[in-house]
């Protein structure tokens, strides 16, 4: 049952489900509900008030198929390049979408008018935080949900750089110490009453998303349960994920409680590495369709789907309350079905030249074989 691309079609409804409940969270939630025309009418039915869980979901989806990758490539700059290759196209195509809506559409999106100079960290996949604090250039993100990329883009550099030079077992483990020392870090310091002293280390680390980095460790974890057959794996996989979703941050003013959902993320993405049932649902066509548009439909749901469900209702006044989000969904699945089947290989194949100069100038060769599946945030 897990063997070839069967496997990664279960991962690929796994990114689906991911994408769905982050929808169901920016569409429906509270999160937005002030440029909503329903407010936060239906904030609190299920999977709608727990959907930001659908992020925690991508990165043990990503961390379980960053060896796959790792494994593949010649060494860390190989590495790089090919992660730089998938997340480049479409973030540069959805950037450039954001921005010109923001233009058009700046009275019903969130955040609204935006500068060119907000291109810059999508761009980069660098948090706003560092231009802030380290070079004094004050932008912000297109798009709030870009955070989770900066802390993706993070932790392909972390765990490049561990698992080239230290090997899986070192490379983890220290994935697993930075993530620790985060979680640790607040309370010692107050303990200590070393608040000066530890505060710098630690903005710096949390702003990169080191605190989510036990989930990417538990995904990793699982990967290497599967392919050892090692059940005392298979149970740290599931203990790190669990410590994780009682550790993670979670978004303001929702109850703590909410926790479950984490939990329960973890505990069915277990389900799914030993359960032949739970892989047969997960490859239902239309879940694997979104699976396949999962990437670019993140890239641009969020900020312009509100706004586009703002517009909607209000040009069409009598229409019931679910029509324009259900509208928006259908035309943002469209949209990214469009960036994954044409535009993002356009793209690449633009930037190709670059990369394989890029390769020769560092005189890195490219592993052979093809690369693994793009991106656990999303595919």
């Amino acid at each position: 049952m897990h063997k070839g691309q069967e496997r990664i079609a279960y991962l690929d409804g796994l990114r689906g489900l991911a994408i769905l409940l982050v929808l169901a969270w920016h569409y429906l939630g509270p999160v937005y509900a002030m440029h909503l025309p329903y407010g936060v009418r239906y904030a609190h039915l299920p999977l709608v008030r727990q959907g930001w869980a659908g992020v925690n979901l991508f990165f043990l989806i990503s961390g379980y198929v960053i060896f796959m990758t790792l494994e593949r490539c010649s060494g860390f700059v190989d590495f790089l390049l090919r992660r730089w290759i998938r997340l480049f196209p479409a973030m540069l195509i959805g950037s450039l979408m954001i921005y010109l809506a923001a233009q058009l559409m700046a009275a019903w999106m969130p955040g609204g008018r935006a500068s060119a100079l907000d291109l810059v960290p999508g761009l980069t996949l660098v948090n706003p935080f560092y231009f802030a604090r380290y070079f004094g250039i004050n932008v912000r993100s297109l798009d709030g949900a870009f955070w989770s990329l900066y802390v993706e883009a993070a932790f392909y550099v972390v765990i490049g750089l561990l698992y080239y030079r230290f090997g899986w077992r070192r490379a983890l483990a220290g994935l697993l110490l930075l993530w620790l020392s985060v979680v640790v870090m607040p309370p010692i310091a107050h303990d200590l009453h070393a608040v000066p002293v530890l505060k710098p280390p630690f903005r710096f680390l949390h702003n990169l998303g080191v605190g989510y980095f036990g989930w990417f460790a538990s995904g990793a974890l699982f990967l290497k349960a599967r392919t050892d057959r090692d059940r005392g794996l298979f149970a740290m996989a599931i203990a790190i994920g669990l410590v994780a979703s009682l550790t993670t941050d979670i978004p303001d003013n929702i109850e703590n409680r909410t926790r479950v959902a984490l939990a329960l993320s973890v505990l069915f993405f277990a389900w799914a590495q030993r359960s032949a049932f739970a892989q047969r649902l997960l490859e239902a066509r239309w879940l694997l369709f979104v699976g396949f548009v999962s990437y670019p439909l993140y890239l641009v749901h969020s900020a312009i789907g509100v706004g586009l469900i703002a517009l909607v209702a209000g040009a069409f006044a009598g229409l019931p309350a679910l029509v324009p989000p259900l509208i928006v969904t259908t035309a943002m699945l469209a949209l990214a079905w469009g960036m994954a089947r044409w535009a993002e290989p356009a793209v690449a194949r633009l930037l190709k030249p670059l990369t394989e100069g890029l390769r020769r100038l560092l005189g890195v060769r490219s592993a052979s074989g093809r690369d693994g599946p793009p991106l656990g945030l999303p595919a």
